[in-house]
């Protein structure tokens, strides 16, 4: 079964020796540190996730510190290669997670010291060089170490989204503390994006980003889509387990996932992103969309569930039914005639998408993953749609002969309160903030 979770693709680094370059800045008495501090970052005051600090230019040289320079240009490299494969080989083959974290605290690290972190000053030498991440052959080049930890934020993120779509591959089987996990990944990307986000306000580079992928719009539109998702696996955390629900819960959980999903569906729609990206932002509102519409038919269920436990309100059971039952047929009638989640269902059939390829699409063969998301939603909604059908005719017939109350309209009833747990301030995990290896140590 494909992943029901949608997540980012990689930026790849160029293949870069760091060392000369950073040596030779660190040994030229005549070049400084290209950047104004004098800005305000609203975290300035948390050491751990603080872009470069105020802090002159180093007073060693680069033999001094030969050992460090190695480790960063090694890291770097590391990463050039093992990003280059698939999600699944890069986090079960190369260990990325661990790498890219280890990166972004090595970069940390040399920040604090007053390595190059800003500017556009292209006389520093430092030509850190990164491919975009949707269309083929795009790429762009900054001379600072910011730009390099804004990146790897950016594949932290789609490496984290990859691991808790893995986990939801078998959706039936997968147990609390797998969707835990998988909670806590999704809510962690959303935090690195947001992050990614302060830290190109923070240095100006903002204005300078040429890829579409680290502009403001496409950063906000995937925080918006993450948190999304992992509002719906809380919603399914809580789903699973014991036969004893509480479905009044279960509605306020899956509803507060459907207005994560119309903001990013609205975000989809930003006139650059729409622009550079025409036929990606037709399938990511298309996927929000029938996400958002399939919440809502489950809240409605549920709460059409508390109604008939309660034997009180049959007439308003009877309401809520007819609510998902008539949400659910938009929600298929939406599949069926929006090209891109039609030939999504193909992927089920035959494993691979019949779509035509772009200049955008990647070479690699078989679904990508939106392909596999969005072909998870009609056969969701037609099985739901099937229990909400029947027990629609049973209630109906319930309501004739025995209840006989009176059906209340549905504009009459009460909106459904959306309960939002999901947050996007995440303290960054020791590893992201503390390398491996002892850098510095001899200061």
């Amino acid at each position: 079964m494909p992943a029901p979770i949608l997540y980012l693709p990689f930026k790849i680094p160029i293949r870069y020796d760091l060392v000369q370059p950073l040596a030779n800045w660190l040994d030229d008495d005549e070049s400084q540190v290209a950047f104004d501090r004098s800005s305000n970052y609203n975290n300035s005051d948390d050491i751990d996730a603080a872009p470069a600090m105020v802090l002159p230019k180093p007073t060693y040289n680069s033999v001094q510190c030969r050992s460090e320079l190695l480790r960063i240009a090694a890291l770097r490299n590391c990463l050039s290669e093992a990003l280059m494969d698939s999600h699944k080989s890069a986090l079960e083959e190369h260990e990325m997670l661990r790498d890219c974290r280890d990166y972004h605290a090595t970069l940390l690290e040399f920040e604090k010291r007053g390595f190059p972190t800003g500017g556009t000053d292209e006389e520093n030498g430092i030509n850190l060089t990164w491919r975009g991440a949707f269309v083929q052959g795009e790429q762009e080049t900054h001379h600072t170490l910011l730009w390099d930890r804004a990146c790897t934020l950016w594949n932290l993120a789609a490496l984290l989204s990859a691991e808790a779509a893995f986990r939801s591959e078998t959706t039936a089987t997968t147990t609390k503390e797998e969707w835990k996990a998988s909670i806590s990944n999704l809510q962690q990307a959303a935090s690195h994006l947001s992050l990614c986000k302060q830290l190109l306000d923070f240095s100006h580079e903002t204005d300078s980003i040429s890829t579409v992928d680290l502009s403001k719009p496409m950063l906000q539109f995937w925080e918006k889509l993450l948190l999304a998702q992992a509002q719906t696996c809380i919603y399914k955390m809580a789903n699973t387990g014991s036969a004893i629900r509480n479905h009044t819960t279960l509605a306020y959980l899956i509803q507060g996932a459907a207005p994560l999903y119309n903001e990013a569906l609205v975000l989809a729609q930003n006139a650059r992103l729409q622009s550079e990206l025409p036929s990606e932002c037709q399938e990511w509102a298309a996927h929000c969309k029938a996400r958002s519409l399939l919440c809502q038919a489950r809240a409605y269920f549920h709460v059409s569930i508390h109604h008939r436990l309660s034997k009180t309100a049959h007439g308003i059971e009877l309401a809520r039914l007819k609510q998902a039952h008539q949400t659910l047929n938009e929600v298929l009638k939406f599949c069926k005639t929006t090209q891109v989640l039609k030939e999504a269902v193909n992927v089920l059939g035959d494993g691979s998408s019949n779509r035509k390829s772009n200049k955008h699409k990647s070479k690699k063969t078989g679904p990508t993953p939106i392909a596999e998301a969005a072909s998870t939603i009609q056969p969701e909604a037609e099985g739901l749609l099937k229990l909400v059908s029947d027990r629609l005719q049973a209630a109906e017939i319930d309501n004739r002969t025995v209840y006989l109350e009176e059906i209340p309209n549905p504009a009459s009833l009460p909106e459904i309160r959306a309960q939002t747990m999901v947050k996007t301030d995440l303290p960054l995990p020791e590893n992201m903030i503390k390398p491996r290896a002892n850098l510095f140590g001899w200061e």
